[in-house]
């Protein structure tokens, strides 16, 4: 696909359709591939996105090899529970499909109540009925300033993937607006912990700029990625408003995003 060869082992680095989620799903697979993605990130905006959907003709384009679960209006699935089953009844469907990431269901008493059975799961894969291939990461959100005297939300929520035999999505941009050091924050994560990263630029509270249009260090972050052999998944998930209007635009700058990655994170690999 690319020019740079970043390993055959890993990282391979995917495209979230949520980058240009306004344009139909088979122009956005074209459009990565033609800039030599390894493939897609479906995101779950839709209930009629299910195996019976057609995705079979996308995924000759772009392969599908990670899904995002669906991150608001549950109701439209029948709950929190259901919608997570429904993203692993796609995934299960889809031949390259081996990764889910989710949000961890929020902390406001109304979610807490109607998601007590994720306080109970311990092995997500087995509730959610997932076949082997499929491994499941719950995602870093934006954090507000904690208590001194409270534990460390990234601690926390590593010590939850860990009971629930699921790994960790980084969200470069959530830490970053979080007012972490995302180097400092990638360094605490366990290489066999970090399944997926979602990559964009971060300045203040605004999220998912384009590489270079914030201010997090995301060089020195994919050659730290790089040096320590991480071969997962690292996902390209910007705002529809970081592209051009045009095709031939949005696939140049896709093109140029994607080499850059792959040049920092071989980089990494030599130092």
């Amino acid at each position: 696909m690319g020019e740079v060869e970043v390993g055959r082992g890993g990282p391979h680095i995917l495209l979230s359709a949520g980058c240009l989620f306004h344009l139909p799903l088979k122009l956005v697979a074209r459009m990565g591939r033609e800039a030599g993605f390894a493939g897609m990130e479906l995101i779950m905006n839709s209930p009629k996105l299910t195996p019976e959907a057609g995705l079979g003709a996308i995924h000759d384009i772009l392969p599908i090899r990670s899904l995002h679960a669906p991150f608001r209006d549950w109701a439209a699935w029948g709950g929190h529970l259901n919608a997570w089953k429904a993203t692993t009844a796609l995934a299960n469907s889809l031949p390259e499909a081996d990764h889910i990431v989710m949000h961890p269901p929020g902390s406001r008493l109304a979610n807490m109540i109607q998601n007590r059975w994720f306080e109970k799961a311990v092995d997500l894969p087995l509730l959610l009925d997932a076949k082997g291939r499929i491994r499941f990461s719950l995602e870093n959100m934006p954090w507000a300033e904690g208590s001194p005297f409270g534990r460390d939300p990234l601690d926390k929520l590593m010590a939850q993937c860990r009971d629930k035999n699921v790994g960790l999505t980084f969200d470069v941009c959530h830490m970053g607006v979080s007012g972490r050091d995302v180097l400092h924050a990638i360094d605490r994560v366990p290489l066999d912990l970090l399944y997926n990263v979602h990559f964009s630029d971060a300045v203040g509270y605004t999220e998912h700029l384009a590489p270079g249009r914030g201010a997090l260090p995301l060089d020195a972050f994919l050659e730290r990625l790089g040096k320590r052999g991480y071969a997962g998944y690292i996902t390209l998930e910007l705002e529809p408003g970081a592209f051009p209007d045009d095709a031939e635009g949005t696939v140049h700058m896709l093109t140029t995003l994607r080499r850059h990655m792959e040049a920092r994170l071989t980089t990494g690999q030599r130092d």
